[in-house]
């Protein structure tokens, strides 16, 4: 074989190699909405890490964006219509590990709650209920 397919080879291997690497070592998020609209729905992660927080959107108007990949008290808030909101932390202590996040919005007897698995090595199932906004602690 050339010393130039060699070469080739091995590149193509490194990349494809860093690619699925790249790819798999992402949170991702998966949000059930049943039967409520999607676009009333704001959720949004803050990162406390050092005495600092982080807010960052994670979705809105049925986008979802990057969630931040960082250790310490991952505190997410779900807001709905502005006016109710629910929120839990997922603590995590090594910003390698990534998580599958999968959120199950639903309302029962009037009252709307999530349901949260998040898959990983900080695993965490809870089920939250949705409160009036000026309820809530900042």
């Amino acid at each position: 074989m050339k010393k130039k397919n060699v070469v080739f080879i091995v590149l193509f291997a490194v990349l494809l190699f860093v690619g699925i690497f790249l790819l798999n070592n992402r949170n991702k998020l998966t949000v059930d909405f049943g039967d409520l609209n999607p676009n009333d729905f704001e959720i949004h992660l803050s990162l406390d890490s050092e005495d600092t927080i982080y807010p960052d959107l994670i979705y809105k108007d049925g986008v979802y964006y990057d969630i931040p990949n960082e250790y310490g008290e991952n505190r997410w808030v779900i807001y709905y219509k502005g006016e109710k909101q629910c929120a839990f932390r997922h603590y995590k202590n090594n910003w390698r590990n990534t998580h599958r996040y999968k959120f199950a919005i639903f309302e029962k007897q009037d009252t709307l709650y999530c349901a949260i698995n998040i898959r990983g090595k900080y695993s965490y199932k809870d089920t939250v209920v949705f409160v009036e906004k000026d309820e809530m602690l900042p």
